[in-house]
């Protein structure tokens, strides 16, 4: 996964703060996901897929310019980029497989149980990455004059949280289980 080095834009603070400001719910909450097989996957794709690949780079960037700047100041920020970068390779793998391998699996042939439970069994791992992130985002609570990149990187991992765990949640409950029979 190539990463930017960049500082953060503008544009990407004011995006992360507004968006947790405004307490964005996951849109797999707002929204029921389609009734077909093919139509979950084309969702899963563009909203998590889609959007974690978006996004995991501006808040790697965020987490190494908030951990330079602050890093003494705050004992669980040291490290957390590299705990960011492993956690974005990780769910980079995942998708990968998900999108060449399991998702034609589901649409053009047979269904390997092995393959569901392999991605069951990453899923597992995703979600103790989250509760670790959930852990290193309340000991990361910027204080009220925090700077910008600090207040864009917290509410940017909060949405990426609940994001996370919508995306495991629709695979585990809504799609896999069709091929479970």
């Amino acid at each position: 996964m190539e990463r930017s080095t960049a500082l953060p834009s503008e544009p990407l603070l004011s995006n992360a703060v507004a968006s947790n400001a405004a307490g964005a719910a996951s849109p797999y909450e707002d929204k029921a996901a389609p009734d077909d097989t093919s139509g979950i996957i084309a969702y899963i794709i563009e909203r998590y897929h889609k959007v974690h690949r978006e996004e995991l780079p501006g808040l790697i960037v965020l987490a190494r310019e908030v951990e330079s700047v602050h890093g003494n100041h705050l004992e669980a920020l040291r490290g957390f980029a590299k705990f960011l970068e492993d956690m974005a390779d990780s769910l980079e793998t995942h998708m990968q497989i998900e999108e060449h391998v399991l998702f034609p699996m589901f649409a053009n042939g047979p269904v390997i149980k092995l393959a569901i439970e392999m991605m069951r069994l990453e899923h597992d791992y995703h979600n103790y990455q989250v509760e670790a992130l959930e852990e290193f985002i309340a000991a990361l609570r910027p204080p009220e004059d925090g700077c910008a990149a600090w207040h864009a990187l917290y509410a940017g991992l909060t949405k990426f949280a609940r994001d996370l765990a919508g995306h495991i949640r629709i695979e585990n409950e809504t799609l896999f289980p069709r091929f479970d029979a």
